[in-house]
Parts: C-alpha cells; sequence; structure tokens
C-alpha cells in the first residue's frame, strides 16, 4: 500500500481528523490517530483470539473509526498496512 492509497481509504474517517490532535506519551509528541491505530491492532489481535478487552469494547467501534470492514483478523492486518505506511 502506498501514501495515495492510504490517503484514499481514510478520506472522510475520524482518523483522519484526528491526525492533528497531539498527545504528550512519555514526553514524546504523538498524534491521536496513531496512538488509536497501535492500541486498535493489540485490541482486534486479541479480539481474533477470542478475548474481549472489556465489558464495552465493540468491533464496529474500530470499524467506524478507521472506515473498514472485515472481521476482527482482516482489521488487524488492514490496522498493520496502515502501520507500515505511517512508518516509512
Amino acid at each position: 500500500m502506498n501514501k495515495e492509497q492510504f490517503l484514499k481509504e481514510i478520506k472522510g474517517t475520524q482518523f483522519e481528523a484526528d491526525f492533528g490532535n497531539a498527545l504528550n506519551i512519555n514526553n514524546t509528541e504523538s498524534s491521536r490517530a496513531y496512538w488509536n491505530l497501535v492500541v486498535s491492532i493489540r485490541d482486534c489481535k486479541l479480539y481474533s483470539k477470542g478475548i474481549k478487552i472489556n465489558r464495552f469494547f465493540k468491533i464496529t467501534d474500530v470499524k467506524t473509526y478507521f472506515g473498514i470492514k472485515g472481521n476482527a483478523m482482516a482489521i488487524s492486518e488492514k490496522l498493520e498496512q496502515y502501520r507500515a505506511v505511517l512508518t516509512a
């Protein structure tokens, strides 16, 4: 996946909107979108193995935030591609 495909896929999602929001994580600036991406990858991998993160966790919230479809494994793979594009 290249940058153009990535930007086209996230167009109009909350994920795209959160890139401007900065967080201070261990005295390092990071965007809220990247934080949510990393945490969602972890959560989807655990959810695909049958572990519910907390009683309020819904996979549909992840789908809505990132604007993607599929089961938990497919979502975690797509999110890994997103992370690879952002860290390249």
